[in-house]
């Protein structure tokens, strides 16, 4: 017996470690050295360890950076997890990182045999409606031509330090205006789910695309303000990547808020120059 509680109190104390490395690694990493590499450090445990702890805390962490396609939907994965604690642990990161598009996978969790996990999951749906009634709601309505294809606009990340929250906002928006200016595009709304989505696309016979993007880097080059951006085209509501669209931009002689937001207009300009291309050779 006595043999048996040590191995117990030497697993349990593994665990412990293992979720602190996690933690750290997760939150204690200098940005520059690689966003990236840590979401997809923490995305791979969450989906292979064997050991329920450490799941738990990736799930914790992965709600602790920047919302994207691959972070919702891992932790939209594990709200199917074997153990209730890590269930929990994906629910209230969902709430935190607001996806409204996440509402449909926790709605059954609301039933689960689990009070914590039941608890976590109403808590996250309730946050994540409110969002989605009081977003800004975009006109669907395409500019030009008749619909082909339904387009969902992303939260745009960064890489490093490269943009704030605000101007990432700022370049969701552009985003939003020079795809809704794309012969054939039809915008979704803000927030929408991935039920809503597909009953629009199948009752109009459209084809559904989803818009990530990410500021590569934004600031001052040899006097003037140079942008890079990066446009992935995902299916829409599966967001299965289909292309990557790269874009850039230079303001000459000019620095500040205005040239950033003006390079960064035309780096994202660029990127969407071949998106017809792109959307095109998908549909066929």
């Amino acid at each position: 017996m006595g043999s048996i509680r040590r191995r117990l109190g030497r697993a349990l104390r593994i665990g412990a470690l293992l979720a602190s490395l996690i933690g750290s690694f997760a939150v204690g990493a200098p940005v520059a050295e690689g966003q990236d590499q840590r979401v997809d450090y923490l995305v791979r445990l969450l989906q292979t360890s064997d050991q329920f702890r450490v799941r738990a805390q990736a799930a914790i962490s992965l709600g602790r950076v920047e919302a994207s396609a691959p972070v919702i939907t891992a932790l939209t994965t594990a709200l199917r997890d074997e153990h209730p604690a890590v269930r929990t642990a994906s629910a209230s990161s969902l709430e935190r990182l607001a996806d409204p598009s996440a509402l449909e996978a926790l709605q059954p969790l609301k039933r689960d045999r689990d009070p914590a996990v039941r608890r976590a999951a109403t808590a996250a749906v309730r946050t994540l409606e409110r969002i989605a009634r009081t977003a800004p709601r975009e006109d669907p309505t395409p500019s030009t031509g008749t619909a082909l294809y339904y387009v969902g606009i992303g939260n745009p990340g960064a890489q490093g330090n490269a943009a704030n929250a605000a101007t990432l906002q700022r370049a969701k928006e552009i985003l939003a205006r020079l795809a809704r200016e794309l012969e054939g595009v039809e915008v979704a709304p803000d927030g929408e789910s991935n039920a809503a989505a597909q009953r629009v696309i199948q009752r109009r016979n459209l084809t559904g695309y989803y818009l990530d993007s990410s500021v590569v880097s934004l600031g001052d080059a040899g006097g003037g303000t140079r942008a890079v951006v990066s446009v992935i085209l995902n299916t829409y509501p599966g967001r299965d990547m289909r292309a990557i669209l790269q874009g850039s931009a230079t303001v000459p002689g000019a620095t500040g808020p205005a040239a950033q937001e003006q390079a960064l207009e035309g780096a994202l300009r660029g990127a969407l120059r071949r998106l017809p291309q792109a959307m095109a050779a998908s549909r066929r």
